[in-house]
């Protein structure tokens, strides 16, 4: 049904409008007006499909109606009647977007046509603004969605580093965060810690229910807000005028000491990062709010924990050459007693050295624990047994509530992988050793480094070279000029190849070096063995 509204001057003429419209239309007339003024604020109030009027009208005329309408965004289809045949007045009721222009006296077919035509203007406007819409709708939600994507992006790229670098994902960031002038980007971190383990929904319910009251509290100052939940940390990032930052984390501050938890059931932990002004940035400010979030571990829980600038996250906690080899031999011999041993010693000296900082203590162990499942899964060969459990360690490091409690973990994770990979062995010869030599075969004719066949086997070329003695008797020295003997001697028995040419093909270059060592090797020189064969 389609919603008129009439604005003529002369009340006969609006009710000869009226008696014109064919009965057969579905319509409805929802306001009668005699002036312009008032037809404006009605056409606001009641929001007409069509609106029938007098080009002369006191207040506003027809065409200035129309104008004023437009100007504010109203989209109803207008009719404008006139007793003038005038072009100048049909050309700006045309340039305004009028539906039709007729002339009085006014004739029942025409005005019919005029309104069946309105109608489906109308209708087709509505479709195309409904269009718009679904289309305005997809791409919000398709933004939001990338957005808490890129969120966890992030978050995942702080708790398992080695996944991915979104430095490269600046344009997209770019795409769907706005960044106004005189503005800066904010990320606060909310941690549940409870007492005692809890059900993974139980910290999901409850960290929704926080996250809603944090958010209520940003909004207020901020220009975007997006959210992410995972486990039990839900992370805001937002955008607000750097003027307003300051009286936020007096809010955000005060939000948290009044004990979010109603029962008391668990604590909550704000932490707030360095804020930021670019997308180049953002990875330093979620770096600054998990190292203001892990240091909960030293000064308490229950509180907003900011980032200061003083605090060096670039330190370097990676494992060092030492302590990679004193893991290597521990974890070759996969003796549970001695490996806690090491472990608990390596952990003591980390704890010095980093003057126990949570977060440098952590990045410690989580190093340690990739190092020696690295070494342990590519000793068995099978690198996708235990990556999820891995990740399911880290998830655990983030409930404990000390340094020693992370240790504890760590350690645990490290044993229980020794005793795993020890029942998973079938046989005597390593997955590593296998690896060394099957490279020594495929490439014995190059000119291939001690170095170079090692670390094809992914170790260091201590432990390596360690092992593949210990395994197997013999050097890789030894090893490959056994492999480039036993082919020279086939070559020298199956071809006609020159003692020259041979030499280069088992990766000797120098055919004298080569005769010394068959001579040390088989015993004969290389044209002798040739002629015993012949």
């Amino acid at each position: 049904m389609i919603r008129i509204l009439i604005a003529d001057d002369e009340i006969s003429i609006i009710q000869l409008i009226k008696r014109l419209i064919n009965p057969e239309l579905e319509y409805e007339i929802v306001g009668e007006t005699t002036d312009g003024m008032s037809a404006l604020a009605l056409i606001e109030e009641v929001c007409p499909d069509i609106v029938i009027t007098d080009i002369r009208m006191p207040g506003l005329s027809g065409i200035e109606l129309l104008s004023k309408a437009r100007e504010k965004g109203i989209g109803a289809e207008f009719i404008i009647v006139s007793g003038y045949q005038d072009f100048q007045y049909a050309q700006s009721a045309i340039q305004y977007g009028a539906a039709a222009y007729l002339l009085k006296p006014i004739k029942a077919d025409e005005l019919n046509e005029s309104l069946r035509q309105a109608e489906k203007k109308q209708g087709e406007n509505q479709k195309l603004k409904n269009r718009i819409a679904d289309m305005e709708y997809t791409i919000a939600k398709n933004r939001s969605m990338r957005r808490k994507q890129l969120l966890a992006l992030w978050s995942d790229r702080q708790q398992y580093p080695d996944k991915l670098d979104l430095l490269k994902q600046k344009e997209e960031i770019l795409s769907v965060y706005q960044f106004p002038e005189n503005s800066c980007l904010g990320l606060l971190i909310l941690k549940i810690d409870m007492e005692e383990p809890a059900d993974k929904k139980f910290i999901e319910e409850n960290l929704e229910v926080l996250s809603e009251k944090y958010c209520r509290c940003i909004e207020e100052s901020c220009w975007d807000l997006e959210t992410f939940c995972r486990d039990s940390r839900c992370y805001l990032l937002f955008c607000l005028e750097k003027k307003r930052y300051s009286a936020l984390i007096k809010e955000l501050d005060g939000l948290t000491r009044d004990r979010p938890s109603q029962y008391h059931m668990y604590q909550v932990t704000a932490a707030m990062g360095e804020i930021v002004e670019t997308a180049d940035e953002i990875s330093y400010m979620f770096l600054s709010a998990e190292y203001a979030l892990m240091q909960r571990l030293s000064i308490g829980t229950g509180k907003l924990i900011r980032y200061h600038k003083t605090e060096n996250l670039s330190k370097e906690t990676g494992l060092s050459e030492e302590e990679k080899q004193k893991i290597d031999r521990v974890l070759y011999e996969r003796r549970s007693s001695k490996l806690e041993e090491v472990f608990q010693r390596l952990y003591r000296e980390a704890l010095g050295k980093y003057r126990q900082d949570p977060f440098l203590i952590r990045q410690f162990l989580e190093a340690a624990m990739d190092y020696g499942s690295s070494c342990l899964k590519n000793y068995m060969g099978d690198k996708g047994a235990v990556s999820e459990d891995l990740e399911d360690i880290v998830y655990k490091m983030d409930t404990c509530s000390s340094n020693d409690e992370m240790f504890v973990v760590c350690q645990d994770y490290m044993v229980h992988l020794a005793e795993w990979v020890q029942k998973r062995q079938k046989d005597g010869i390593s997955r590593p050793i296998k690896s060394m030599k099957a490279y020594i075969r495929e490439h014995y004719g190059e000119n291939i480094s001690l170095e170079e066949i090692v670390a094809y086997a992914e170790l260091s070329y201590a432990y390596g070279s360690s092992i593949f003695k210990k395994e197997t008797g013999m050097t890789i020295t030894a090893y490959l000029t056994h492999v480039r003997m036993e082919e020279a001697q086939r070559l020298i028995r199956e071809t006609n190849l020159t003692i020259n040419e041979i030499s280069g093909k088992v990766g000797y270059m120098d055919a004298r070096y080569f005769s010394k060592l068959f001579i040390k090797t088989v015993g004969v020189k290389p044209v002798d063995y040739r002629k015993f064969y012949s």
